[in-house]
């Protein structure tokens, strides 16, 4: 029994940590500091060189967002030198504040301008942000700069100690940790599976509606499994190629039955359908045995199962035809993880690893991203990082001679990954609102502690805990913890009173308000823009990803990288959904939109879908194969086609009706595949597959279309004329007219934002 509940509980902290890699970073952090605070009080170390050590070690935890343990090392050394000229920049401008305010500008202005080069880029600006203001902060001086040198060595040196020498996590180890997370997320997905198919008959529409939300978040959450292994794998320089395809088609394999499983249960049965409660209880129990042992499979191969119910009486379960549907994807699931071992790879095509663009800095962010682009965006928030630092000096000055860089510091990490002037306002009201909550809270513990050394020291490095182990998207609750972690600091050196803590929120209200204020007037960036802009970068991604599977189709030589294409797909979905984010929020005030915007995420996420089914489909056709169904693929085409013909009609309408269309009801993507038409097949060749998911993906797009343009939804211009389709080529399949579809989606999406 003890030994089932903690194996319960670690499964519970590896669902909500994938690869337990906030809870490392947190303990690291802690131990990193801990570690160095012991040397330097060993060494009799004075309070400033504490001070600085146990800032440069927190820093490093907070800078480092490499996956792989190696890359962390190349992040972590080129730290240290960096973070030495900085600080010693700080200390010798000290006794010139003029030229050091001016020149920690510049700081800020190259710190952000390292974005370009990707999360190490990042991470090596907040090394450099962090030391010229940890020189401020302690106001050194150059005669103590060969003492707080020592000090920066030895956190580094702490800091590497805790992280290689006790417990250190190889690269097999963190695959390990979040393979494990995928499979205790795969587990709560047929938990809940089984459990809305188990119940499905005796429970009402809305029981349905909330247990399919549920399975919904239950499918996200395995989805983001899957990009931060791809993440992982894009950092690893030997062969990993076998496990992402094979994850990839447990995904889908997942998603299918989830879908096929929704379905059939918002079909009403009769409560006294004996038949029907029997498949059903079946169907659960199938599902429960594959839970049970989701890495070697639990029923027979696919191909087997499928000649079992095409024999005899007692070999075929009896029931609805949508319930029967749901027992070819149990099959299909347990023939994806029989084969999940990245050394089990079947006779297919190859997925070539991703070249990174950078050798220096490592890969760029999570898609294929144009590097000419993401050098704009750095210079751009260079530009406003800079103006909102450059007021916050000024501004802070007023509110204190002292103090200043609480508001420069506020002002700059609001900018933190972060594009439009929204995602700016909404972390500058996240930052303020963890500050107050954090003062109140650090006031109250202050002052029941009293002036304990001890006790102060242990509570803050479980406020640093708490800071490292918070999900970064609660990131009041970061910034919570982040000011704790300044009082329990103030109050261990004696500086700790109200007049301090009050203009802590000052000036982190004058730091915000200045960067609101740069966002809006220092080369701005609307949430339409960046949400306009995001679009059309997932377009182009799809319209690559069809264009693949169309020439890979009859490809004999060269690798394929379908299921690549795939998650730069996804993760260009993310980025849109960051970018829509302000809109999508509970709290704003627009609803129109935000209904829209969710209306818009919806279809996305149907076309992520099928397009993701679409290459892990791809993935497992034999090299060279061409599909035979020439005359389903012509119509196919044909429809596809009509399609393109719609798009280019709709393409030169503005997006001025927009806001006088009706507000679109936005359910969940889960909701919206389950309502699809059913394939009247119940075990389809892949060749079939692949038409299914094209047509599909199809007619996600026309209703993208008229999700964008409100015109479109009228009938009287939904007709295609035979005049307008004359003078237009008819493509030769289904993959190719998607793929025109996208383009000239993105045309129009273009046109709309350029207008």
């Amino acid at each position: 029994m003890v030994a089932r509940t903690t194996t319960s509980l670690w499964d519970r902290f590896a669902a909500f940590d994938p690869g337990l890699m906030r809870l490392t970073s947190a303990m690291r952090a802690v131990l990193g500091t801990a570690a160095t605070l012991a040397v330097l009080t060993a060494l009799r170390a004075p309070e400033t060189a504490l001070v600085v050590g146990g800032f440069t070690a927190m820093t490093t935890s907070l800078a480092i967002s490499d996956l792989h343990p190696r890359n962390q090392l190349v992040t972590l050394g080129l730290g240290v030198p960096l973070s030495l000229a900085s600080l010693s920049a700080g200390a010798a401008l000290t006794p010139y504040p003029t030229a050091a305010e001016l020149i920690f500008l510049v700081v800020i202005h190259l710190a952000v301008q390292a974005r370009r080069f990707g999360p190490r880029g990042l991470g090596l600006g907040i090394f450099g942000f962090m030391a010229f203001l940890l020189s401020q902060f302690t106001q050194a001086r150059a005669d103590r700069l060969p003492q707080l040198g020592a000090s920066v060595l030895v956190a580094f040196a702490a800091v590497t100690a805790v992280w290689y020498c006790v417990g250190p996590i190889t690269a097999s180890e963190a695959l390990g940790r979040l393979r494990h997370a995928f499979d205790v997320r795969l587990h709560d997905v047929l938990r809940d599976t089984a459990a809305m198919v188990a119940t499905g008959q005796d429970t009402t529409g809305q029981d349905i509606d909330t247990r399919s939300r549920s399975l919904q978040d239950r499918l996200d959450t395995l989805h983001a499994s899957v990009l931060l292994i791809e993440d992982f794998l894009d950092e690893r320089a030997d062969d990993t190629e076998a496990l992402l395809p094979h994850l990839s088609r447990v995904e889908v394999a997942a998603q299918r039955l989830a879908v096929l499983a929704v379905r059939a249960m918002r079909t009403p049965a009769a409560r006294n359908d004996l038949a029907e409660r029997t498949a059903r209880q079946r169907l659960a129990q199938r599902i429960r045995a594959l839970r049970h042992q989701p890495t070697v499979g639990t029923t027979c191969a696919a191909e087997r199962c499928a000649e079992a119910y095409e024999g005899g009486p007692a070999n075929r379960p009896t029931g609805s035809a949508l319930v029967l549907d749901c027992f070819p994807a149990v099959d299909e699931l347990a023939e994806a993880l029989r084969v999940l071992g990245p050394r089990d790879r079947p006779a297919g095509r190859r997925t070539p690893p991703r070249k990174h663009a950078s050798p220096t800095f490592g890969a760029l962010p999570h898609r294929d991203t144009d590097t000419e682009s993401l050098k704009r965006r750095a210079t751009r928030q260079a530009f406003q990082v800079t103006a909102a630092s450059a007021l916050a000096v000024a501004g802070g000055h007023l509110l204190s001679p002292h103090l200043w860089y609480w508001a420069v510091a506020a002002a700059w990490v609001v900018f933190i990954k972060n594009e439009s002037t929204g995602e700016v306002l909404l972390q500058s009201l996240r930052r303020l609102a963890g500050t107050v909550l954090g003062v109140v809270f650090g006031y109250g513990l202050a002052a029941l502690v009293g002036g304990d050394g001890p006790v102060l020291l242990v509570l803050l490095l479980l406020c640093m805990f708490g800071m490292f182990y918070t999900p970064s998207h609660a990131y009041w609750a970061v910034t919570f913890f982040i000011t704790g972690t300044l009082d329990m600091l103030l109050a261990l050196m004696d500086t700790f009173s109200t007049h301090v803590l009050l203009l802590r929120v000052q000036e982190t209200a004058l730091g915000v308000s200045c960067g609101i204020l740069a966002a809006v007037l220092v080369l701005p960036t609307t949430v339409r823009r960046a949400s306009d802009e995001e679009l059309v970068g997932f377009l182009r991604v799809l319209d690559r990803l069809l264009r693949t599977v169309a020439a890979g189709s009859t490809n004999t030589e060269a690798p394929t990288s379908w299921v690549r294409a795939a998650h730069d797909l996804d993760q260009a979905l993310e980025s849109f959904r960051k970018a829509c984010l302000p809109l999508t929020h509970p709290l704003t005030p627009q609803r129109r939109r935000r209904h829209h915007v969710r209306h818009l995420l919806e279809l996305l996420e149907a076309g992520a879908y099928h397009a993701r089914s679409l290459a892990a489909t791809a993935e497992r056709l034999p090299a060279g194969h061409v599909p035979e169904c020439a005359t389903s693929l012509t119509a196919a085409a044909e429809r596809a086609h009509e399609t393109v013909t719609h798009l280019i009609r709709v393409a030169g309408h503005g997006p001025g009706a927009a806001s006088h269309m009706a507000r679109p009801t936005a359910v969940r993507a889960l909701s919206r595949l389950s309502e699809e038409q059913r394939v009247r097949r119940n075990w389809p060749s892949l060749e079939h597959r692949l038409l299914l998911h094209i047509d599909r993906l199809d007619a996600t797009l026309t209703a993208l279309v008229r999700a964008l343009d409100p015109l479109a939804s009228d009938p009287d211009r939904t007709t295609v004329v035979p005049s307008e389709r004359a003078d237009i080529p008819l493509p030769h399949g289904p993959a190719q007219a998607a793929a025109v579809s996208c383009a000239v989606l993105t045309d129009r999406c273009e046109r709309a934002r350029a207008g």
